[in-house]
């Protein structure tokens, strides 16, 4: 529903089920950081096939392409010309042969794909440096919206955490609402002379302490999304 509403949709997906791969426009496989496909996603298994790569009959598309990165030999074709025996005993983490990603890295870099996208990529940055001259005369813009659009974004995305999440917001207001009623049992009926001044600086100190307590917790935002941001 989102992506018809004109939007774009990112996924970092692993081994998605074939009713979610046939709705994706554009594929990009990674393998040990190394690309090895980027183009659309109807004709991958068109250039997996050109390569020596023939997916079976009633095979999902996903598990084809995990096997070829995985060097599974029911994955390969009878082509042996191109594409030797891998040996299976150097085998780098997750799994993945590190001799199968460079061999399909490089096939991936000799493609048309790969030629156009690096053509597209080279128009966007000529553009993007002649920008950049002009903006570097006065400030170097870091970032691709400035602090307002940001600020306005992350506003509007912690409004609707909120409102989706009333009971945090709910437990927040009665704690709140009690920490009020005790403060202000303590400190009822302060009269107007030396010592009444000096319970309501008590009480100020008090409340003023307590809401910077309260918001130390906001630390604990970063310390969780940090490692999800990274």
């Amino acid at each position: 529903r989102l992506s018809r509403r004109g939007r774009t949709i990112i996924f970092s997906i692993h081994q998605p089920r074939y009713s979610i791969f046939k709705l994706f426009d554009s594929l990009t496989l990674l393998a040990l950081g190394k690309v090895l496909y980027h183009g659309p996603a109807k004709q991958a298994l068109e250039y997996f096939s050109s390569i020596g790569y023939e997916c079976e009959p009633f095979n999902n598309p996903a598990d084809f392409f995990l096997d070829i990165i995985n060097g599974d030999s029911t994955a390969v074709a009878a082509s042996k010309e191109d594409h030797r025996p891998v040996d299976t005993g150097k085998v780098a983490e997750d799994n993945v042969d590190g001799s199968v990603v460079d061999v399909l890295h490089q096939k991936y870099l000799n493609s048309s794909l790969y030629q156009s996208t690096k053509e597209a990529l080279g128009k966007v940055e000529l553009g993007q440096g002649s920008k950049q001259r002009v903006s570097k005369q006065g400030h170097e813009i870091t970032y691709a919206n400035g602090f307002l659009t940001q600020l306005y974004w992350v506003s509007k995305r912690s409004l609707k955490n909120l409102i989706r999440n009333p009971q945090a917001s709910v437990a927040q207001i009665a704690v709140t609402i009690i920490l009020a009623l005790v403060v202000g049992a303590i400190f009822f009926g302060v009269k107007l002379d030396r010592s009444g001044i000096q319970n309501r600086v008590g009480s100020l100190f008090f409340v003023t302490t307590n809401q910077c307590f309260s918001s130390v917790s906001a630390i604990e935002l970063f310390i969780r999304d940090k490692k999800l941001f990274v």
